[in-house]
């Protein structure tokens, strides 16, 4: 069914991550690193900044998630 079809999507996924060199301690720690930029109010004073690390924030969760 369609529950079944997706976890083979995301085995895929995965695959295609880990075959991609992700490094997964690496992603961890700048997840991290820039979820703790995203609680510095200072941050939103630069929204197109801002915006960029939002964006790599959620690429690297989802990376992370996928794994």
């Amino acid at each position: 069914g369609a529950e079944v079809e997706q976890q083979v999507d995301d085995i895929k996924q995965a695959l295609v991550l880990l075959r991609g060199g992700f490094d997964y301690p690496a992603a961890v720690r700048e997840l991290d690193e820039l979820n703790a930029l995203a609680e510095n109010p200072s941050l939103w004073s630069d929204p197109e900044h801002a915006q960029t690390v939002m964006r790599t924030r959620t690429r690297l969760e989802s990376g992370i998630n996928t794994v």
